[in-house]
């Protein structure tokens, strides 16, 4: 029984460290995603002249995650769009779907939303364009983080896990 529960209180603190590391993990993926959607929506605008709501959909059946249901919640909220700006509702996509998101890259995707549906392609490829590199320059700074902290937030809770059991036995 005692093992039973040494295990117990192991499992809590380690899985609270594995968590931590998880989602250091993912923010870097969940960048590059959204990286590369940017960019597609680029190439449509550009070349394609795609309005904004087919290429939303388009972009919500190609990714999948987090980043597929930014683009679905867009989708969803335009068909509203005499009474929200797309700013709004771009802005309410985002804190509605949990992209794990912070500081600079937070930063390019709100200010991309006051751009979207406002200007022309040649604007708005322009401000998709600086949001772009603002997000590379953001996957890279979490992969650095997830380098320097996953390792350990994963040991931290492990230890923790077993000072308690240590303590209590």
């Amino acid at each position: 029984m005692r093992l039973v529960g040494a295990a117990l209180v192991l499992a809590g603190p380690a899985m609270v460290g594995f968590r931590s590391a998880r989602r250091l993990a993912r923010r870097p993926e969940c960048l590059r995603t959204l990286h590369a959607a940017l960019e597609q929506m680029a190439r449509e605008i550009s070349f394609r002249l795609t309005p904004l709501p087919e290429l939303f959909r388009s972009l919500a059946e190609t990714y999948e995650g987090p980043v597929g249901l930014l683009f679905a919640s867009c989708v969803r909220e335009m068909e509203g769009l005499g009474t929200k700006s797309m700013a709004q509702i771009w802005r309410q996509a985002l804190t509605e779907v949990p992209l794990d998101l912070e500081g600079r890259a937070a930063r390019a995707l709100e200010a991309l939303g006051e751009v979207l549906g406002r200007y022309d392609g040649e604007n708005l490829r322009g401000a998709l364009e600086q949001a772009c590199g603002e997000l590379a320059a953001a996957a890279e700074e979490a992969e650095r983080e997830w380098e320097r902290k996953g390792r350990m937030e994963q040991v931290l809770g492990l230890t923790a896990g077993g000072l308690l059991v240590i303590l209590l036995m």
